[in-house]
């Protein structure tokens, strides 16, 4: 009778004691299987109003929010399905409204912080809560309201208060877990399918409260072992929502989630743990596609944070379709030669055309890794492998550096098999010859690409198609044979290479020599002095950039050009003749 009444009448605990609270919880919990539905309605009615009472501090929000949750299997065996629904609703729109009431909170200090980081006077907004919700109102502004923002500071430094941030990381995680029982409690007692409107409200919410989470940027591994769970739990508590209610939820709100995870990249984790669920896969995959396909033009003018959120996002979606192929790679091939096709011209265009080089690198890697079960895939991409293959030489002339490395990998990594490249086969001999001079990865591939071709073709067709860059991969291949440290894989592969050819490599031998002209006579310089020491400079290369720009009618750098080379001239003959030569030489033809 004495707990009876502990809990139905709930002024006899309204003193703020920490252990009448703690005590009065713990034996709810401990008697939560011999409660009767009303006193289960009054308990979950009261604590719902605790979790906002201001007065109360965090850490007893979360003792609150655990022992209402920790109600759920009473509730589900005591109360009618109708009245476990009705109460498991009132406790999830509780929780839901002091999640928001958390991430608003968080908003305002975020905001406060970068103004005050550039100097700039604020005034904080103490009711910011009472605009979005009517319970609580301004629940953390009762004596001194600018205490919900100053409060969180520690002197001069300006920083968040590790007490405040640690208490509003374990209420975050408490709630975050509580809404996964709340939704897969609900799905138990048949309740009609929860409102979408709820469901938004919790997608946002919890992304902006990921904040609360945010590693440092040197963390520590539980820090980021809580990031991970936490991102785990929202996911299991998206799994328990309907189908169709995912589907609208992630189509209304993936350019929020994605702005969100452009910063804090390891947000893009609730992606990875979704595809790699069976009954979300399919349908997040189309939504993700066509999101990122939609905005493939902005990728090359992306900064660097936000392209690598892009393309990590791919990346994830790519290995989805790996990890189901029957059910993502339909998907995946609807978007495929929008994918391939528009990368090459939008590149060109782009002021950060590496981007669009990552992206198809992770393409042809996520559909060559597949050991040949993309059949569709594959079909594909083979109606457009010459167009492909002609627009990566075409940008391989045009590139240089680390662009032209990746573009040569591209080359080399066509998802295709090698019989449908042959037709096609000398679109990738400069790339293979430059590869073999390349990274130490780009040797690896291209020494991997020419023994499959030796490997799997004949000489009769093999010969002529190396014989364009035959001297080139042979001067490369000799390169390789140097003994350690140089490379031993390199080395001993390129040996079983030449073995391989049989003495064809000295084919070589039969061809003209490669040659470079020079003449005879000493290049052109001229006597500079800097500081009292003397130098020669070459004038050749200047003189050659000066002849081609005097052959331009219309360049503005004609008169100069011009003016150099006669000072050159002047120079050079009264340097090297004599002055009676130069009298000579510079009257008698004009007579």
């Amino acid at each position: 009778m004495i707990v009876q009444s502990l809990l139905i009448n709930a002024r006899l605990i309204l003193s703020n004691s920490v252990a009448v609270y703690s005590s009065v919880t713990d034996l709810v919990h401990h008697l939560r299987n011999d409660l009767t539905p009303t006193q289960l309605n009054n308990v979950v009615n009261y604590y719902s109003c605790l979790i906002h009472n201001p007065a109360l501090s965090n850490s007893l929000h979360t003792l609150f929010a655990k022992m209402m949750f920790g109600l759920t299997d009473a509730i589900l065996i005591k109360e009618t399905p109708q009245g476990a629904s009705r109460l498991l609703t009132h406790m999830f729109e509780s929780c839901l409204e002091r999640l928001e009431g958390l991430a608003n909170v968080q908003e305002e200090v975020s905001g406060l912080l970068d103004r005050q980081k550039n100097d700039i006077a604020v005034t904080t907004d103490i009711f910011l809560i009472e605009k979005s919700r009517p319970v609580g109102g301004a629940n953390y502004a009762v004596e001194k309201p600018e205490d919900v923002i100053a409060g969180m500071f520690q002197g001069d430094s300006r920083e968040l208060s590790s007490d405040a941030l640690i208490e509003s990381r374990v209420i975050f995680r408490a709630l975050i877990h509580g809404f996964r029982v709340c939704l897969a409690s609900l799905k138990k007692c048949d309740a009609p399918v929860i409102d979408g409107t709820y469901v938004f409200r919790l997608f946002e919410g919890c992304i902006r409260c990921m904040v609360l989470l945010d590693p440092e940027p040197r963390p520590d591994p539980r820090s980021t072992t809580d990031y991970s769970d936490a991102m785990e739990w929202f996911g299991h508590s998206l799994l328990e929502i309907n189908l169709h209610v995912f589907q609208e939820v992630w189509t209304h709100k993936i350019d929020f989630f994605f702005d969100c995870a452009r910063t804090r990249i390891l947000l893009l984790n609730i992606c990875q743990f979704l595809f790699a669920r069976e009954q979300t896969s399919p349908t997040l995959l189309a939504i993700v596609l066509k999101y990122l396909v939609d905005r493939l033009s902005l990728l090359g003018e992306q900064d660097d944070v936000t392209a690598a959120a892009t393309i990590r996002l791919y990346k994830m979606a790519f290995a989805a379709v790996s990890q189901y192929p029957m059910l993502n790679e339909p998907i995946l091939a609807a978007h495929l030669a929008k994918l391939l096709m528009d990368c090459f011209p939008l590149a060109v265009k782009a002021s950060k055309p590496t981007h669009y080089f990552h992206l198809l690198r992770a393409l042809f890697r996520a559909i060559g890794g597949g050991g040949g079960r993309f059949e569709l895939l594959y079909k594909e991409v083979l109606p457009l492998l010459p167009e492909m293959l002609e627009n990566l030489n075409r940008q391989l002339l045009a590139s240089e550096g680390i662009a032209r490395d990746m573009i040569v990998e591209l080359c080399l990594t066509v998802p295709l098999r090698l019989t449908h490249l042959l037709p096609h086969l000398t679109y990738l001999m400069q790339p293979l010859a430059l590869a073999l001079r390349g990274s130490s990865e780009l040797v690896s591939q291209g020494l991997r690409t020419l023994e499959l071709c030796i490997d799997n073709l004949t000489p009769d067709f093999l010969d002529p198609t190396l014989s364009t860059v035959l001297r080139e991969l042979m001067e490369a291949l000799f390169n390789h044979l140097k003994p350690q440290p140089a490379s031993h894989h390199a080395a001993h592969t390129t040996i079983r290479i030449l073995g391989k050819l049989g003495g064809r490599n000295r084919r070589l031998l039969m061809k003209e020599p490669a040659l470079t002209y020079r003449h005879h006579s000493e290049s052109a310089k001229m006597v500079i002095s800097f500081g009292g020491t003397r130098e020669k400079i070459d004038l050749g290369p200047v003189s050659t950039l000066v002849s081609k720009n005097l052959t331009k009618l219309s360049s503005p750098d004609r008169n100069y050009a011009f003016d150099y080379l006669q000072n050159c001239l002047s120079t050079i003959l009264y340097e090297v003749c004599p002055p009676s030569h130069v009298f000579h030489l510079l009257i008698f033809p004009r007579e």
